[in-house]
């Protein structure tokens, strides 16, 4: 399935490339708030560069990254005194996670005046998952990688605030879900660990006309 997306998403990059030679191209700059189910919440900025079909449709590929370091915690002791709470808690475990999705997008605008209007956005992904853990407890360290096929549902809206830029905000909905083969069961079984990426998000960015 990977080498079947990598060599797709190669064709579709070419054509695409090809595409960009003979019409106008979109540089899309954008940043936003992304919560896996699996994950803690956190920011997520990204590129994407695309070209126009026409004046409603424009498709594009890009590359967006996630990053949340985050600590499991577990209180240790609470202690009162003349009025102060103070929480004494201890770290077990230190996570960074890092999500690095590779899109291939196309975009839909519907306009309502000459300025404003909306737009829908459909992504297809291959998503990749950097887990780096430390244990203190265990006094362990390591760092799993995850991959998955996945696609995203935006809508939002854009205003046109000059002749080559765009502001543009939207919702958006990723379902992914990404996994590692790590190990074969007694039987000779495969085992997987699969993390579930999927929950809502939301960007604000800027498209530049780039004609």
């Amino acid at each position: 399935m990977r080498k079947l997306f990598v060599v797709s998403t190669l064709l579709i990059i070419m054509s695409t490339s090809m595409v960009f030679a003979q019409s106008k191209s979109i540089f899309t700059i954008n940043a936003g708030y992304q919560n896996p189910k699996d994950a803690k919440g956190g920011m997520l900025v990204g590129v994407t560069m695309g070209t126009a079909i026409d004046e409603a449709v424009d498709i594009g590929v890009g590359v967006d990254v996630f990053h949340k370091a985050y600590s499991e915690e577990t209180q240790v002791a609470k202690n009162e005194q003349e009025g102060l709470t103070t929480n004494t808690a201890s770290t077990l475990v230190d996570y960074a996670r890092t999500i690095v999705p590779v899109n291939l997008v196309l975009n839909v605008k519907i306009p309502f005046s000459r300025y404003m209007g909306y737009f829908i956005r459909g992504t297809l992904s291959y998503q990749f998952l950097i887990s780096q853990e430390k244990n203190y407890e265990l006094n362990l360290s390591k760092t799993r990688k995850f991959g998955g096929l996945g696609w995203r549902g935006a809508a939002g809206v854009y205003y046109r605030v000059g002749r080559r830029s765009t502001l543009l905000a939207d919702v958006f909905y990723n379902n992914c879900e990404v996994s590692r083969s790590i190990s074969k069961s007694d039987k000779g079984l495969p085992v997987t660990e699969r993390v579930d990426l999927s929950g809502l998000g939301f960007r604000l960015g800027v498209a530049l006309d780039m004609r």
